[in-house]
């Protein structure tokens, strides 16, 4: 494990992060990916990567997600090591939702 992991493993074992996270997960509810009501399993996800703002907290900094949300934003858009061209990997999903829905509307509703 990197000295950087174990910063953050470290900072997330303390009680301004635990405290943060209970208190963030009380106030918002609702995944803003999927809509639906977060589970006990949801988790507080970072928005800024780097690794030197690891420590600063901030509903504008971090979201509560549910565990496949944040899966899926970090799939699309990079884990902090490596990034990706987010919009065109979300194009690309756009397009194959579309042609799932060419598909599956031919079955009544």
């Amino acid at each position: 494990m990197s000295d950087t992991e174990k910063k953050k493993q470290k900072f997330r074992a303390s009680p301004k992060w635990k405290k943060f996270r209970k208190e963030l997960k009380k106030n918002q509810k609702v995944d803003p990916i999927t809509g639906s009501k977060l589970t006990v399993r949801a988790v507080c996800h970072h928005r800024d990567l780097n690794p030197d703002n690891y420590e600063k907290v901030s509903e504008e900094r971090q979201v509560m997600l549910n565990p496949m949300s944040h899966d899926l934003i970090h799939y699309v858009y990079g884990d902090g090591n490596k990034f990706y061209d987010w919009r065109e990997r979300i194009q690309r999903l756009i397009e194959q939702c579309e042609e799932m829905d060419r598909f599956n509307k031919k079955y009544p509703d």
